[in-house]
């Protein structure tokens, strides 16, 4: 009988305790198996269904017993948390029971959720699955027996009532003594509370520049607790009746903004609506919604992909592409769910507020206070804040993020990636007579429409013949320049990256008769979408189809007019604020052509002028010493009147006391063929010594390499079999993954490039030995890196001096702060790079680690000072002798 199965949930036990399988019984009952094998349940437990392993297959075991894996159980059962990651290893079996006997309120959350849907979502699962070649049926039986009482089961938590706390004063100084009273911000904490006077002297900065409409500059150090810092007074500034918006680089501080910073002010709150807002490719769109569900579904893999989705639907609040992207059946469609360039459709989309994206729009309108990330935020200056919306105040967290984020929205990119979006729109583009399919389509409803239409259906189908002739110039133009890159680049060996541009009659004169011919095609399509937009625009009462039809067309229409500016712009036009750039492909022709303005400070400079802004900017790094003149130009934040206010609040850490920092007295320079190998050697070492988990970061992939072929001839892997668990960072990997397998890891090492230097949070014994590899200069030969220092050259300024050495020492910076994250921490350091010493601008590096470093001899040396520090039982600093 389907009441009397077992539901049993196995994880693995740790092969210190013995291995095998622990498992329980989610739907109640004390006692626990102990398994050596996932495919043996327990003889006293005929039929049951066992659930074990990560993926989201199925069998059915001898005994009748069916066997699903963990993240096919938990996409029918709690479908928004099908992608979650399972606790780390537990440490013994007392740890594991504790943790599978969590899972047991999940389970049941999942079971009352089950019979709250509707009813025809459950008939479809089954239909869907039904001729497959599958029997889940004994799942969804069990699901379909009524829930055993309980009254907390899927029932929100009860809520404390809300506390008696001080109401915002409006003046700074009031501010600031209201985030240190016991009675203000102290009686949203209660008697968890600190009173941290660095962060009240940020609120009463911020509040003094938002009251003056004065543009500020805050460097917040870890542990001020800057977003409640200005996000008290943001709220008092909203409650005001003026509109707020707060920009972030990270989704993570986004989350923690809506999740646990605003909820704690929401005594304050009132009404008032506080939204997130983020580009339209997190959201499920309606049409792709439809297109997604009225797939045919061939096969058991599509059946069931094809369910979670329903189930998904059903629970998802906001439609979010990050609720998919781990999801174990529906992870790898998440490009046929989310991207593309199609338009909303306004026969569907705008109506009903089924769309996901259109209701993100609608709840981001009717914000009181938006956060928005930093991609938006330019994208809405560019297009004169329609995004947005109108706002009276901004502030920008991770502000250092934002220079290198306003070039990228702001740059040109080329390539035949740009077909690819045109036919995502109206279909694949033939040569020959028959037309894109969804112009054949609009061609065909507007011959059957009324007046007007004939005309109109003429002209689609001119258009749809242009498209078809800019398609094949495009593709032999992009063929044409990708010989003339194999004349001069020929065979393999070819350099990675990017290469600058320097001369465009130079490179593109060879293909100058090919570049005129497709100007010239993109001239003429452009003019035969206006003439379809006049005359379709006159079209009488348009059926819901054919309105969806000629936004279709009308999104093409504005990729052709960007194509035409932007291969005018790549290949004729003067450039003396850009620089133009092309990246080969691996063995021959061309995989981009892009251009890159020079400096991002300009124009955000235009942006905050133009639209008479004055944004406070925040970040735990934006000063070189004690001079913010390289950011203040960088965001655009100089020479304005009155001039932007800037500030430090340190941190409130004893770095001190709970941080060391180390370099060598003696190493490999870092040109030199053994500096990589000599790296690894040391992270091998500390590894191995101290049995903490220790970072390493990186300035390139092959210097990464080299020291992880160090750490794999001492045995060190993926798995952990000889020792700490050695997790390296790939080219095109996902960071966010082996971030999260890093914390989960009780014994790891990591090697990280770019993405590990900021942005990353490892508190506690997540991160306890950080080591940096190179001082973190740019790549000089990176076109945009050349082009900036030559111009600066010629301004009279020293490039590495004013530009190469403050950026590196803002990079350092963040790398280094990834290792003290809150008051208990404790970490080491050591920075394996002999510039520090000799070189004339190794003082200004020095001045930005977090305490002053000690010098150590040989490795010995190292690994005792690192020791001292961590037993506490001595001094790790022994100064030497110079």
């Amino acid at each position: 009988m389907t009441g009397d199965r077992h539901l049993l949930l196995a994880r693995p036990l740790p092969p210190a305790g013995g291995g095998g399988w622990l498992a329980i019984d989610l739907r109640g009952g004390p006692g626990t198996w102990r398994l050596t094998d996932p495919d043996q349940p327990p003889r006293d437990t005929p039929q049951a269904i066992l659930v074990a392993g990560r993926g989201g297959r199925y069998r059915i075991l001898p005994g009748e017993v069916l066997h699903l894996e963990e993240g096919l159980f938990w996409s029918f059962v709690d479908p928004c948390g099908a992608g979650r990651d399972p606790d780390p290893l537990p440490c013994d079996e007392i740890e594991a029971a504790t943790a599978l006997r969590t899972e047991r309120a999940r389970w049941t959350a999942g079971w009352h959720r089950w019979h709250r849907r509707p009813e025809a979502t459950r008939i479809a699962c089954r239909r869907l699955l039904a001729g497959m070649g599958t029997d889940l049926s004994p799942l969804l039986d069990l699901l379909d027996l009524p829930p055993t009482p309980d009254a907390a089961a899927g029932d929100e938590p009860a809520t404390d009532l809300e506390p008696a706390v001080a109401g915002l004063p409006g003046t700074p100084d009031a501010m600031a003594a209201w985030m240190i009273d016991p009675a203000g911000l102290g009686a949203l904490y209660g008697t968890g509370f600190t009173p941290r006077p660095e962060q009240a002297e940020m609120t009463r900065l911020v509040t003094e520049a938002l009251l003056g409409q004065r543009s500020a500059l805050v460097e917040a150090g870890t542990g001020v607790g800057k977003t409640l810092a200005y996000l008290a007074p943001l709220v008092a500034a909203a409650r005001a009746g003026r509109r707020v918006v707060v920009s972030t680089h990270t989704r993570a501080l986004q989350t923690q903004i809506l999740e646990q910073d605003l909820p704690r002010l929401a005594p304050l709150m009132e009404d008032l609506q506080a939204n997130l807002l983020m580009g339209r490719n997190n959201y499920l769109c309606l049409r792709q919604r439809n297109s997604y569900l009225s797939r045919p579904r061939e096969g058991l893999d599509d059946a069931l992909r094809g369910a979670a989705f329903r189930l998904w639907l059903d629970d998802t609040r906001h439609g979010l592409r990050e609720e998919l992207a781990d999801h174990p059946l529906l992870g790898a469609d998440l490009g046929d769910l989310f991207d593309g360039p199609e338009p909303c459709l306004p026969g569907a989309c705008y109506d009903g507020g089924r769309c996901f994206v259109q209701r993100a729009r609608r709840r981001a309108r009717e914000s009181d206070l938006l956060v928005v990330n930093h991609s938006l935020l330019m994208h809405d200056l560019a297009q004169g804040g329609s995004i947005i919306g109108e706002h009276e105040h901004l502030v920008v967290d991770e502000a250092h993020r934002l220079p290198p984020v306003a070039l990228a929205t702001h740059g040109i990119v080329c390539g035949l990636r740009r077909l690819d979006e045109l036919e995502r729109l109206v279909g694949r583009i033939p040569q020959g007579e028959r037309l894109p399919e969804r112009v054949g389509l609009a061609v065909a409803r507007l011959g059957a429409e009324g007046a007007g239409a004939p005309e109109a259906a003429a002209a689609c189908g001119d258009f749809g013949r242009a498209m078809q002739r800019t398609a094949g110039t495009f593709a032999a133009w992009w063929q044409a320049l990708g010989v003339t890159v194999d004349a001069v680049l020929p065979g393999t060996g070819r350099p990675r990256g990017r290469q600058r541009v320097r001369d465009k009659d130079e490179a593109f004169g060879p293909v100058r008769a090919e570049t005129a011919s497709l100007l010239d095609e993109l001239d003429g399509c452009e003019r035969s979408f206006a003439r379809l937009a006049e005359i379709a625009a006159r079209v009488e009462d348009p059926g819901r189809a054919l309105q969806d039809d000629l936004a279709v067309l009308g999104q093409a229409g504005q990729l052709i007019r960007q194509l035409h500016h932007d291969v005018r712009f790549l290949v004729t036009q003067p450039t003396e604020d850009w620089v133009t750039w092309l990246e080969v492909g691996r063995n021959r022709g061309l995989r981009l052509l892009g251009a890159t303005r020079l400096e991002a400070g300009e124009l955000l400079r235009e942006y905050w002028l133009d639209g008479g802004r004055a944004p406070v900017m925040t970040s735990a790094t934006l000063a070189v010493g004690e001079d913010f003149g390289h950011m203040l130009g960088e965001l655009g934040l100089a020479r304005r009147h009155p001039p932007t206010q800037t500030a430090t609040c340190p941190s409130p850490f004893d770095l001190h006391v709970q941080s060391l920092s180390l370099v060598p007295r003696h190493f490999p320079a870092p040109d030199a063929p053994d500096h990589d190998a000599t790296v690894g050697e040391v992270v091998r070492d500390l590894a191995l010594a101290t049995g903490r988990k220790t970072m390493a970061l990186f300035t390139s992939y092959r210097s990464l390499t080299a020291a992880a072929e160090v750490l794999a001839a001492a045995g060190l892997d993926d798995m952990g079999r000889q020792g700490p668990t050695l997790l390296v960072q790939q080219e095109g990997g996902a960071p966010a993954v082996l971030a999260r397998r890093f914390r989960q890891l009780e014994q790891a090492v990591l090697l990280g490039t770019t993405t590990f230097w900021e942005g990353v949070d490892f508190p506690g014994t997540d991160l306890e030995v950080l080591v940096v590899a190179k001082l973190p200069f740019l790549v000089p030969n990176d076109p945009w890196v050349d082009a900036r220092c030559e111009r600066l050259q010629a301004a009279g300024e020293n490039p590495f001096t004013s530009f190469m050495v403050r950026d590196a020492v803002l990079r350092l910076r963040q790398g280094c702060g990834r290792l003290i994250r809150r008051s208990s921490d404790r970490g080491v350091v050591v920075v394996l790079d002999p510039r520090l010493h000799t070189r004339n601008y190794g003082a200004t590096f020095l001045a930005a680690l977090p305490v002053m470093p000690v010098t150590f001899g040989d490795t010995a040396d190292l690994l005792e000072r690192v020791e001292t520090f961590f037993s506490g039982t001595g001094s790790a600093i022994r100064w030497e002798e110079s």
